[in-house]
């Protein structure tokens, strides 16, 4: 485990008096104040009960790690037995995107999740909810509990023909410092607060609110090189410049529902990643509505 500052000895001490075991992470946030952001890609299910506790666990490490943990829901195709549809589990969460990159790192059971899609997984590139802690700290502090140096930076921006639904995406990807191999920008739309049943334990959720939810692949399930952008100036420093469109409707996403009508709760979703290693170098949410 990493060294952390002395001030964690105190709280440390304070736990093992009164409690049986401490579960990381260790670092309490606002000590160290993180540069990076991590994403967490949990593969998930309706008519899987063990999933609801992995998003619970979600939750509890967001609430931890603040911004700098972002997550995505992906429902496999493949796995028909926690992600079919039938009279009682109606609503697909599935996309062609999204199953691919299941397939790809590894899900091959569930719940599990990636964590920047690093290698070393119980499957792949795969984790189980109990490890994601782990690593997540792993990227974000060093051995002695330093913030760790991000390489890139985003600023997104959104422009929405509400009339035909026609969605504009800007995305400015700043290098911070030089990047010595090849990095792809990959763009999803991702959605909130979805009402339908969700196994949960011994019980069935009929009202259940899946968030997160992985919806259209913007620019391809695995993105596209930067250098295939502009390259400009942004604030002071060297970087790329791209811009996207998309329109909800049935040509932009297969699994296209009249449910899937309230923009307000869709966010851009962009991340950058190595193409070599598959690691995601940066990611950033942005909400597409602002109230």
């Amino acid at each position: 485990m990493k060294k952390r500052i002395p001030a964690i000895l105190l709280i440390i001490l304070l736990c093992w008096i009164s409690c049986d075991k401490i579960e990381p992470p260790y670092i309490e946030a606002g000590n160290q104040s993180a540069e990076k952001t991590i994403l967490i890609e949990k593969f998930t299910g309706h008519k899987c009960s063990n999933c609801p506790e992995a998003s619970r666990k979600v939750d509890e490490l967001k609430d931890f790690y603040k911004d700098n943990l972002i997550s995505i829901a992906i429902h496999p195709g493949a796995l028909t037995e926690f992600t079919g549809i039938d009279e009682n589990y109606p609503y697909d969460f599935t996309t062609n995107a999204s199953d691919l990159i299941a397939t790809d790192m590894g899900a091959s059971f569930l719940p599990l999740g990636t964590v920047n899609r690093v290698a070393g997984g119980i499957s792949n590139r795969c984790f189980t909810k109990d490890e994601w802690a782990q690593e997540i700290d792993n990227l974000l502090y060093d051995d002695d509990g330093n913030p760790l140096e991000k390489n890139i930076d985003f600023s997104i921006n959104t422009s929405l023909n509400e009339l035909n639904k026609e969605l504009t995406i800007q995305t400015n990807i700043i290098l911070l410092n030089n990047l010595e191999t090849n990095y792809n920008l990959c763009l999803v739309i991702i959605e909130d607060g979805i009402i339908s049943p969700q196994d949960d334990g011994s019980e069935t959720i009929q009202d259940y609110e899946h968030n997160d939810i992985y919806r259209s692949a913007v620019n391809g399930a695995y993105g596209e090189n930067i250098t295939k952008f502009a390259f400009v100036s942004l604030e002071g420093q060297s970087g790329y410049q791209a811009t996207h469109t998309l329109i909800f409707n049935e040509d932009a996403n297969v699994n296209w529902t009249n449910d899937w009508n309230n923009i307000n709760n869709c966010a851009v979703l962009a991340y950058v990643y190595n193409t070599e290693t598959l690691v995601i170098e940066h990611v950033q949410k942005h909400h597409i509505i602002h109230e």
